[in-house]
C-alpha cells in the first residue's frame, strides 16, 4: 500500500492544522515572517530553497489565510490567523533549544522587551492561569457529542485506537 501524503481520514484539528503548516519549509517561512521578512527574495535568501517550493508554500499560506499578499508582486504579511501561530513557534523553539540545541547552545535568545529577560514558552489555562502539563489535562467530547448516558457519540482517531468505536 502506498504511503499517504495527507490526513484526509483524520477527524482531528491537529491533522487539519498539519495539512496547512506541516509541510517541510512552511513553519520556517512563518518564522521568517515573524522576524520581519516580507519579500519573496528575502525568504529565498534566508531559506535557500527551490523557487518552485517557495512559491507553492507561499500560495498555500495565502490561500489558508495565514499570510496575505499586498498585491500580485508585493510583500507577504502575517494575518491575525498567522500571528496566532506565534505560541506554537515559541514552544517549538524552546523544545529545540532544550533537546536539539546547536553545538554552542541556542542560536538566538528570545528576550521579553518589558523585563529584558529571556522569554520562555509556558502554556497556561485561559480560565485560571495554572500551568498546563500532560498530567493536568484530559480529552472530553465536545458539547452535544454525548448520548443520554453521557458517553461520547464521536471519537478522534487516538480515542478510537484506545477505546474502540462509540457504541
Amino acid at each position: 500500500m502506498p504511503l499517504r501524503s495527507d490526513y484526509r481520514d483524520q477527524d482531528c484539528s491537529l491533522a487539519r492544522t498539519l495539512e496547512l503548516i506541516g509541510e517541510r519549509w512552511t513553519l520556517l517561512i512563518v518564522r521568517d515572517a515573524f522576524h520581519g521578512l516580507t519579500r519573496y527574495e528575502e525568504f529565498l535568501r534566508s531559506l535557500g530553497m527551490a523557487t518552485n517550493v517557495l512559491s507553492s508554500r507561499l500560495q498555500k499560506l495565502v490561500a489558508a489565510g495565514i499570510l496575505e499578499q499586498e498585491h500580485p508582486r508585493g510583500g507577504y504579511m502575517l494575518t491575525g490567523k498567522g500571528r496566532d501561530l506565534y505560541p506554537v513557534l515559541l514552544t517549538l523553539i524552546r523544545w529545540g533549544d532544550t533537546y536539539e540545541p546547536g553545538p554552542e547552545g541556542p542560536e538566538v535568545l528570545i528576550v521579553h522587551d518589558s523585563c529584558e529577560h529571556e522569554a520562555g514558552a509556558t502554556l497556561a489555562c485561559r480560565h485560571c492561569g495554572d500551568p498546563l502539563t500532560p498530567e493536568s489535562l484530559r480529552l472530553a467530547p465536545r458539547r452535544g457529542a454525548t448520548d443520554s448516558d453521557g458517553r461520547p457519540t464521536s471519537r478522534t482517531p487516538p480515542q478510537l485506537a484506545a477505546w474502540g468505536p462509540a457504541d
